[in-house]
């Protein structure tokens, strides 16, 4: 990470995502496969975001490296088990705890491992968070990433939103931009996404059928390239390739029970 370093192309994190005007401080952040018609000049961004934790961290690093941006406004229906949408909104309340933890939400793996502390803080600091998901209802709430269209009142009130933003536009935050260059942040969304479910997938299932007295959170995953994030699991002794070495430890203490 370095605080200022013009040899960069913005948006910096690969991922689902369109740039719209550089005119814009807002950052519409999409959850899941929503799909919606904007004009492109009342946005400087819009993306999608799938996961509470590897999703986000690429929201902080293209934020926090365009001090223009001012506004976040999160908007679609979210995902139940990883609610993406309740992660961003509670990291905007709460921060994240001393493991980096999102504090105060129901996802449920919201650890922002391959970020810094001084990032988050950045952030928290750089944008408005704006909270426009619906349905609140959780019969609602949609599962296993379907897409989904917004109706013409949810497009209206993300416009006018958005809108209201430009109106209140207190220009670029007054500091140099901050880059995060990390493999993770810096590697294609979709992959680590599918990458992300395959690990948890794989852990989970490894969890379910061991005896309870098995499940220990003290048998950590070893590392055997920290470069290429791939590590020997030590329950089935297996070599697997992870999106990110720091998450998948997080991962199996949380399903083993460790929290």
């Amino acid at each position: 990470m370095c605080p200022n370093d013009n040899d960069y192309d913005w948006p910096i994190a690969l991922g689902d995502f369109e740039v719209g005007s550089t005119d814009s401080p807002v950052a519409i952040v999409i959850i899941g496969r929503g799909v919606v018609d904007l004009p492109k000049h009342i946005y400087a961004i819009r993306g999608t975001v799938k996961t509470e934790n590897i999703g986000i961290e690429k929201i902080i690093a293209n934020t926090i490296s365009n001090p223009r941006i001012r506004f976040l406004v999160i908007c679609g229906k979210d995902e139940f088990g990883h609610y993406p949408g309740d992660a961003i909104l509670s990291l905007g309340r709460n921060g994240v705890n001393d493991q980096m933890r999102i504090q105060g939400t129901k996802s449920a793996i919201p650890f922002l491992c391959n970020i810094p502390r001084e990032a988050i803080e950045r952030f928290l600091k750089q944008v408005e968070f704006i909270d426009l998901v619906h349905p609140k209802n959780v019969d609602e709430i949609v599962a296993y990433d379907p897409e989904y269209h917004f109706d013409e009142t949810r497009r209206e009130e993300l416009v006018r939103t958005t809108g209201e933003c430009l109106q209140r536009d207190p220009g670029a935050l007054d500091c140099e931009p901050m880059i995060v260059r990390t493999g993770t942040i810096m590697g294609d969304g979709r992959a680590i996404g599918r990458a992300l479910n395959l690990a948890s997938d794989r852990f989970a299932s490894q969890m379910l059928r061991l005896p309870s007295q098995k499940l220990s959170t003290s048998a950590s995953l070893a590392v055997v390239s920290k470069d290429f994030s791939i590590i020997l699991d030590p329950i089935d002794s297996e070599i697997v390739t992870v999106p990110s070495v720091e998450l998948a430890s997080k991962i199996k203490t949380y399903l083993s029970g460790g929290g």
